[in-house]
């Protein structure tokens, strides 16, 4: 009974059984290929190889060239001002002239200040005229003091007269008063005299202070009549005009402002390393010479000093160039870039700008692999040609050796390399790169 069951099932689902059959089988049959395959050696991955420029290292002497940004500017930078109310009557500049000492610039209204000057003027005179009188006063009263003094001898005489009258019954009592009242009268005069002329000093030295006082206020107001033009205190040009013709100022006002074309100076900041060689060479007395190029115009520039602070977050210390170009000097405010030309210094190398990589590493390349090392930057140099040469110092680098003059963004201690241009180079690099072919393909080969 079991059997016939069997069979029926087998009957009713023969199909699909045969079907599953059929795919295990091929799922077999494909497990078999990939586990029998022949297996292909791998190649080995070929090293890259970097066609380089290189220099060879030549130490020598030269002077470091510092290229330095600078701003112009004058230390002599005057703004005129009022010290009158008035009107302007007059603006006889414009911005940007150039001007002469003395020249005038702005004449102000000095009708108020002739005025003001003839009062002060009268009353000096009138003190002067109060002076000559109390000398001539005093010239009388000691004519008149002799005189005084003669009256009141005889009014002595004549008291004691009529006392010796008096005596003898021979004049009256009224006669007697009369001539002590006159000899009184006469001695207070002579004493009024007196003291007229030992005050004479004092009413003297108080009209010569009203005097010296009336001399000041008038030379005051000469002065502020003299500053109703107002000049050019030095020859210069002008940076600014504050007014125009018509205009009421008040004392204190700016006008103007006009700066010294001969002091101008170029503000640059140092680079703190510099700094030391370049104080020393100040304190010997040595001249500093620095060069730029202003508007295709020359410009020869001497450092005379170093700024006596430090702005916050620089890194050096400005540095105080005055221009002795005659010609031309540009204007303050103006930006430039200049060479600073530093005294010679032994065993530099003079490499071009693509051979510093960062800020102080350089690569030498030995048996065509980089090798990396530091060096320290000196400054700048720009041969003959125009060419611009870093000046380096590296105690690592020996004459001869070979230095890579191409900006690799990938450059590292190992990295094979090619020079270009040298055939025997080339055969090198190319057995190397077939040695480790070679190397890596016996490695392959023992590792299956």
């Amino acid at each position: 009974m079991a059997e016939q069951r069997a069979n029926s099932f087998y009957q009713n689902n023969k199909q699909w059984l045969l079907s599953i059959l059929i795919l295990l089988g091929a799922v077999a049959v494909f497990v078999l290929l990939q586990i029998t395959k022949p297996t292909a050696p791998s190649r080995p991955a070929k090293e890259k190889v970097w066609t380089v420029k290189v220099i060879t290292a030549e130490p020598a002497s030269y002077s470091p060239q510092l290229s330095l940004y600078g701003q112009i500017e004058s230390p002599s930078s005057s703004t005129l001002s009022s010290s009158i109310n008035a009107f302007v009557e007059k603006r006889l500049i414009s911005e940007g002239d150039n001007v002469n000492a003395g020249q005038l610039l702005v004449q102000l209204d000095n009708r108020d200040a002739s005025l003001l000057l003839a009062q002060k003027q009268a009353d000096v005179d009138r003190i002067e005229a109060l002076i000559a009188a109390e000398k001539v006063n005093y010239q009388a009263n000691i004519k008149a003091l002799k005189i005084e003094q003669e009256l009141v001898g005889i009014t002595q005489l004549t008291l004691q007269r009529y006392q010796d009258l008096s005596s003898r019954k021979l004049a009256s009592q009224n006669q007697l008063d009369d001539a002590r009242k006159t000899k009184q009268l006469q001695a207070l005069s002579l004493n009024s005299r007196q003291r007229a002329i030992d005050d004479h000093p004092n009413q003297l030295a108080q009209l010569q202070a009203q005097l010296k006082q009336a001399t000041a206020m008038r030379d005051s107001a000469a002065l502020d009549l003299e500053r109703s033009q107002i000049t050019a205190p030095f020859a210069g040009r002008i940076a600014a005009v504050s007014v125009a013709a018509g205009e009421r100022v008040r004392s204190g006002d700016a006008l103007l402002t006009v700066y010294d074309t001969s002091t101008l100076e170029v503000r640059s900041q140092v680079p703190s390393r510099y700094l030391p060689q370049l104080q020393q060479q100040l304190k010997r007395g040595e001249t500093i010479i620095a060069t730029a190029t202003l508007d295709g115009q020359p410009l020869e520039l001497t450092l005379e000093r170093f700024a006596a602070a430090v702005a916050n977050g620089s890194a050096g210390v400005d540095a105080l160039f005055r221009i002795k170009s005659d010609n031309y000097r540009g204007e303050p405010g103006r930006s430039l870039s200049l060479d600073l030309t530093m005294p010679e210094q032994n065993n530099l190398l003079a490499l071009p700008p693509q051979a510093i990589f960062g800020t102080d590493r350089i690569y030498t390349v030995k048996d065509n692999r980089l090798q990396g090392g530091t060096i320290e930057r000196i400054g700048d140099l720009r041969n003959s040609e125009g060419e611009s040469k870093v000046l380096v110092r590296s105690t690592a680098i020996q004459p001869g050796e070979q230095i890579l003059a191409t900006q690799l963004p990938n450059a590292m201690t190992g990295l094979l390399v090619e020079v270009a241009g040298s055939q025997t180079d080339k055969q090198a690099v190319a057995k190397r790169a077939a040695s480790a072919d070679a190397k890596s393909a016996s490695a392959t080969a023992e590792a299956e």
